[in-house]
Formats: C-alpha cells, sequence, structure tokens
C-alpha cells in the first residue's frame, strides 16, 4: 500500500478529469498531452464507436452499455494488456459517454453501470471522421 502523502501527491500532479500529463512533466510532454485528444483508431475511439453503434442499433436495442459490454462490442476485451475500462473511464470523464441510471449484471454476475453516447461525443466522432475524409 502507498504512503497517503504520495497518493495525495498523484492526485495533485493529474489536478484535472481526463487530464492526460502531470503538472510536474517538462512543457514538451504538456503540449503533447493536450495536443493528443482522441485521435481515430485509439482505444478511447474504438470504445466510443462501439456506443455509437448501440444508439443507433434498431433491433433490440439495450439502450446503452457497460464497461464489458463495450469492451467485448469493440473487440478491445481480447487484446493482450489492453484497460478498456480506463478508456471508458475516461470518456465518462471527458462527457463522451454519461450513466443512463440503469444497471446490469457483468460476466461475474456484479453489477455494472450503463452507459449512453453524448451529443458531445456523437460530434466527436463526426470530427474525427470528417478529419479523416480530408
Amino acid at each position: 500500500m502507498m504512503p497517503f502523502h504520495y497518493a495525495a501527491q498523484l492526485t495533485m500532479d493529474f489536478a484535472e478529469p481526463g487530464q492526460n500529463y502531470r503538472n510536474t512533466d517538462p512543457e514538451t510532454s504538456k503540449t503533447a498531452g493536450k495536443s493528443a485528444g482522441i485521435r481515430a483508431g485509439s482505444q478511447r475511439h474504438t470504445i466510443l464507436l462501439a456506443y455509437f453503434a448501440e444508439s443507433q442499433r434498431q433491433e433490440f436495442p439495450t439502450l446503452g452499455l457497460t464497461d464489458e459490454e463495450a469492451g467485448n462490442i469493440s473487440g478491445l476485451s481480447r487484446k493482450a494488456k489492453c484497460c478498456y475500462w480506463k478508456r471508458c473511464s475516461e470518456l465518462r470523464e471527458l462527457g463522451l459517454i454519461i450513466p443512463n441510471g440503469e444497471k446490469r449484471n457483468s460476466s461475474a454476475n456484479e453489477l455494472q453501470m450503463v452507459c449512453i453516447i453524448t451529443n458531445s461525443g456523437i460530434a466527436l466522432l463526426e470530427k474525427i471522421a470528417q478529419a479523416r475524409r480530408g
């Protein structure tokens, strides 16, 4: 178990939700972290696409996905050392997916929250698609 003061320092290092650089990093790292965002083909993008696909499903829509379902649908749960649940958490922190108030059982029979894609999430996917088209 890490000492409390060390855990508190880690929390202060990442002051903003979704921040992907430490406050103590050099300016070059901060600039790179700020520009990284969500790139086409990234794990975050892949997960967000799974939420979007679910929102567009006409037959038997489930009105959202759990983290585990998003990992399975996207295929990321089958990738070695891929922490798809962290990507889902990051998408929630960024406001791109939000809990819809429902809960469903996971494969381990534990309740998990169900999330849906937000308008901001859809807008981001549109922006990424437009950038890819050039």
